[in-house]
């Protein structure tokens, strides 16, 4: 018996081409498949790339049809929490939590928590956090998760605003940004915790630093500035500030100024001594710049940049004194 081809007339009956009935409802479930896995890819990539909203719709689309939902519900949800859209977040792990495996139990309880929490609803944040407890043995983790029913206790109990939670996950968000980088969603994520608390030293003074990875040192500096208004003794804003002074604006009056206020909080302050040495052989006074290079090995013996300084402006006076 001759193999059937694909231009051949259909078996069925039809009247159509083998290609165009049979084989083709025949090949659909791999076709969709194939659909199906190239859709979940492009949603996973609009997703790393925080395009929100067009992974939301694809993984819906194809929701249906996973052969992990709680996977696509995972996935949804940290979409929804990334567009501080905390309880709709909430929502979707709660779905997942019902279709998931044990093993993902734990992590999806911790998230539920933090959603449902920077969703101003402590009370339930709270109970997600305790299921947390019973399942871990984990010493640090029991620790962890400890503090935070203390917070969420202290907003239940009205000793603490209830933002503060939402300003602290941004918080940490923000240095998981500039560890890997993202200093331009750094930024944007310590921006909108300003705005619900603008007197906070700690969200002025990153935003200050992912500004000067970003090369916007103009704002680096108010934001520094800013940092040391609300608290004086943030030493590193002052160094910050005096390094953008220095460097960028070239104003070595308030560089030094900045440095010596590092200096007067912190004595120990090993880079803040040998910065002002810069500015100082900057501004042509190369003795109060071998002072402080000298008070740097005092507390450094081993920095090289000070060895190195000193030795060069050492042979420059000798070469100098020489030609006299």
């Amino acid at each position: 018996m001759a193999l059937l081809g694909r231009n051949d007339p259909c078996p069925c009956g039809s009247g159509l081409k083998y290609k165009k009935c049979c084989l083709a409802r025949e090949n659909s479930p791999h076709q969709e498949a194939d659909s199906a896995e190239q859709i979940r890819s492009t949603a996973f990539k609009e997703m790393s790339l925080e395009n929100w909203n067009q992974a939301i719709d694809l993984f819906n689309s194809i929701l249906d049809s996973a052969r992990d939902p709680h996977v696509l519900l995972e996935a949804i949800a940290s979409c929804y929490d990334g567009l501080e859209e905390y309880l709709l977040a909430a929502e979707y792990y709660e779905k997942a939590l019902a279709v998931a495996p044990e093993s993902r139990f734990f992590d999806l309880h911790y998230m539920l928590g933090i959603s449902r929490a920077c969703g101003e609803r402590p009370e339930k944040g709270a109970e997600a956090f305790r299921q947390c407890l019973e399942m871990t043995q984990d010493l640090q983790r029991k620790q962890h998760l400890t503090q935070i029913l203390r917070a969420l206790e202290e907003i239940q109990a009205g000793t603490r605003e209830k933002h503060t939670f939402v300003v602290n996950v941004q918080l940490q968000r923000a240095f998981s940004d500039m560890e890997a980088d993202k200093y331009d969603f750094a930024a944007q994520r310590l921006e909108r915790a300003q705005r619900i608390e603008p007197d906070n030293p700690v969200i002025s003074y990153n935003l200050g630093v992912a500004y000067t990875f970003l090369k916007r040192e103009d704002e680096a500096l108010a934001q520094f500035q800013k940092t040391v208004d609300i608290n004086p003794a943030y030493v590193q804003a002052w160094y910050n500030m005096g390094q953008i002074c220095m460097i960028k604006r070239r104003d070595f009056s308030k560089a030094l100024h900045c440095f010596d206020r590092a200096t007067a909080i912190r004595p120990d302050y090993v880079s803040a001594h040998h910065q002002k040495g810069i500015v100082f052989e900057l501004m042509g006074d190369t003795q109060k710049a071998m002072e402080c290079w000298k008070k740097t090995l005092e507390l450094d013996p081993e920095n090289k940049q000070a060895l190195d300084n000193i030795k060069r402006v050492g042979s420059s006076e000798d070469a100098g004194t020489e030609a006299q």
